[in-house]
Parts: C-alpha cells; structure tokens; sequence
C-alpha cells in the first residue's frame, strides 16, 4: 500500500497567503524524499477560508518543486469545469511534471458554488459523465465531435497531451453507491472514503466486471485523517479544533439551500473523533492502519498532510513520525 498527502490549503487563522502556500509546498518539497508517494489536492469556490479555488495553478507549483510525488486532484469538481479547459490545464501540468498527474473527479454539491459559477446544479451528473468521456476523446490528440445532453462539440483538437494520452488515470471520488457504480461504468479509478464499508468496493467491482473492465487492472485510492503524535491526549486536543472546524464548514455547505434552517451539526465527541481521525503513537497508527490495509486491500491511503488551522510544526512533526516509524512498519 502506498501512501500520499492530501491538501486543502485553508486559512482558517487568515494568515498571509504567501506565508501559508510557502510553508505547505516546502512540507510537500519534504514529502517528495520521506518515503510518500503522492499529493493531492481538493477544491471548491467562494469560500472565507480560501479553500484551494485553483488546482493546477497550484500542482504547477508542486511540479516545480518536487521530483517523484504523484500529483493528484482529490477531487476536482467536473461539473464546474468546461471539458475542454479542463483537459487543456490537466495535460499542461502533466507535460510540465514529466508525466506524474492523476485526475480525481466528482459531480461536488455545494450549492452556492453552482449558483455563483452559473451551472445547473441538477445536472451534476450528466456533466460529470460527459466530462470523463470528453476527456478520453481529447487527450487521444486528434480532431473529435461530440454529442451529449449538455456538451455539443465539432471538430475540436486538444494539444498538448498527457503523456499517456486517454490513459491519464481518472478516479471517480465520493462515498456513495453512485460514485462506485460511476467509477465502475467508466473504467475509473475509485477512492471512496476510510469509513466506507466493504459493500461500497464490492459495488465497484461488480460494476467494473459488468461493464467489461478488469477488477485488477482498477486503483482504489482511500481518504481520510491520520495524525501521529507522542502523546495521544495532546494529539486528540490538536485534532479536534480542526476536525469541528471542518465539519461545521460542511454541515453550513450542505445546507445552503434550506434558507435559515437550524444547524444540525453536533460537537465531536471522542468516539466520533476516532472515527474520522486515527490519532495515536506510531504503534498504534501502525495498527490501525495495517487493519484498513487487511480488510480493504486498498492500494494506496491518502490522508490530511495539514488540517486547517493547525501549526505546521504540529503537522509536520506528524507526517515526520509517520514516515520514519509508519511506513517502514507496514512495508
């Protein structure tokens, strides 16, 4: 099993842009020889906090900056892409890293982000089919038409080209059995997240093997929160102030079209932090981790390099003890 570090680049505490990006990417600059095989990044628009609004402006800086890192988007929300830009900046980047790009896709589901960019949030998923297989057709590299529900293209030619061409790996993102049987319609990856159960990766599988596709041949990428720490008090503490940040961010982003609705957002208790978060000493991060290994056979484990609003000594101190006593503990 693999592993990668998965940003957002949040500014909860609103600290200088420049500070915040500058300190991330040289974590990620460290990343590249600790042992981590990939980054990825997530976005969404209109936020307070700044969350990361422009994805491959940002893999183009990791590119420059990094040697080996895998560069991957966890996810990029087609719906609010035009198929072609969109395989435009993914190519670029691809060209610019030597090749090291990987696409995750979701439909999103914010509903301010579509009202503010202007597309009908009820056709989400028609535009994410059509967007994975437009992006098939424009990285072949030659002239294609188009014919769909929302897109209509004549005679379009995309230059440049992934490296691999309509290879480039795409993963379909979500916890959902409509992202699992998406991915599995598609040929696509899958990463769902680590409390999915096991249903949702059967679902996949089926789904791959009804359409044709070699199970194999498939990635499964899973995401989630891991923090390792000295002291597991202290650490839980840490984790907490940015996990009830999060989450209360998501619960007021899924309610934005109830009007004044009442927060349904409930305070973290100890269970449920572990729940989205394994927080312990590298034994027993180790343990749990050789556990999702076990049962999911995943092949790669993607987890928050630095949550919102925690230091970045807090978070490097972690990822530092994950690479020297983690990764060489699960082998």
């Amino acid at each position: 099993m693999k592993f990668g570090l998965w940003y957002d680049f949040r500014n909860p505490l609103r600290q200088p842009w420049s500070d915040l990006y500058g300190e991330v990417l040289d974590q990620i600059e460290w990343a590249d020889s600790a042992g981590f095989e990939s980054v990825w990044l997530s976005e969404h628009h209109v936020t307070d906090d700044g969350y990361m609004p422009s994805l491959f402006v940002m893999l183009a800086a990791i590119a420059g900056r990094t040697r080996s890192l895998r560069l991957g988007t966890a996810v990029c929300l087609a719906p609010l892409h035009h198929p072609i830009r969109l395989a435009e900046d993914v190519a670029v980047v691809d060209v610019l890293s030597g090749g090291r790009v990987e696409l995750g896709l979701a439909p999103g589901y914010r509903p301010f982000e579509f009202e503010v960019l202007g597309v009908p949030r009820s056709e989400r998923g028609v535009r994410t089919d059509e967007t994975v297989e437009i992006l098939r057709l424009a990285w072949a590299g030659a002239s294609f038409s188009y014919s769909g529900t929302v897109f209509d293209l004549r005679d379009v030619v995309v230059q440049p080209v992934p490296e691999r061409g309509p290879e480039l790996p795409i993963h379909i993102g979500g916890s959902s059995t409509a992202a699992a049987r998406r991915a599995g319609r598609y040929g696509c990856n899958f990463m769902p997240d680590v409390g999915t159960g096991t249903d949702l990766h059967r679902q996949y599988r089926t789904a791959l093997a009804e359409n044709g596709f070699d199970a194999g041949a498939c990635v499964i990428t899973m995401n989630g929160c891991v923090f390792v720490c000295e002291d597991p008090d202290r650490g839980r503490a840490q984790v907490h102030r940015s996990l009830t940040y999060m989450y209360q961010r998501y619960d007021a982003w899924g309610r934005e079209d109830e009007g004044s609705a009442p927060s349904s957002f409930e305070p973290i208790g100890a269970k449920r932090l572990d729940e989205l978060c394994i927080v312990g000493t590298p034994e027993e991060v180790t343990r749990r981790v050789t556990a999702i290994r076990d049962e999911f056979s995943p092949d790669r484990l993607i987890f928050w390099g630095r949550l919102p609003g925690m230091p970045i000594e807090d978070a490097s101190r972690s990822l530092q003890l994950f690479a020297d006593e983690v990764i060489p503990a699960i082998g």
